[in-house]
């Protein structure tokens, strides 16, 4: 208990000291809630920034090149920040709550998967967009033509009858 008084009395002597303990406190028990009740799936975040980033880098860039910024591009970006994070903030609360005693039923893992792939796809095609319009023929259309089409449909294995079809074409010819 002396020990206790003690650092009372240290932290009550550097101001500082004790809002910067009280504030990370603060934090720390803020960031745990948010992990409980709104997301948790850090690495996954900072991968999909680095997409969203990146686009909007080239988006400029492009925009650039063509003499046709305008703001509204950067209002595109907060909507799409916005927008993104209620999906992910959804996703993880249908994974999270507990149902029956129970957190996290298959299909929901699966809609979770799913969606978090659909926007790293999205994401990718627009960045092979922009690439493309700053330089053309930089891109090969095959490759956003196989993007498009599992962002379509969903599957994988339209792709993989379309790689099939492919080889068999070139195999005849």
């Amino acid at each position: 208990m002396k020990k206790m008084h003690d650092f009372m009395g240290f932290l009550c002597e550097k101001p500082l000291l004790l809002f910067a303990t009280i504030f990370l406190s603060f934090l720390q028990t803020a960031l745990e809630l948010v992990e409980i009740y709104l997301f948790r799936d850090w690495m996954y975040l900072g991968f999909v920034l680095i997409l969203i980033h990146l686009d909007t880098i080239l988006g400029f860039w492009k925009n650039a090149k063509a003499q046709n910024v305008s703001s509204r591009g950067f209002a595109d970006y907060f909507e799409k920040i916005g927008l993104y994070a209620a999906i992910l903030i959804m996703l993880h609360v249908l994974n999270a709550v507990p149902i029956g005693g129970q957190a996290g039923y298959v299909a929901f893992k699966w809609f979770k998967n799913a969606f978090y792939f659909a926007i790293m796809v999205r994401e990718s095609i627009s960045i092979l967009e922009n690439i493309g319009s700053i330089r053309i023929g930089f891109v090969p259309v095959w490759i956003l033509t196989y993007l498009k089409k599992y962002d379509a449909s969903g599957k994988l294995i339209d792709l993989q009858n379309h790689e099939i079809h492919s080889e068999q074409t070139s195999a005849r010819g």
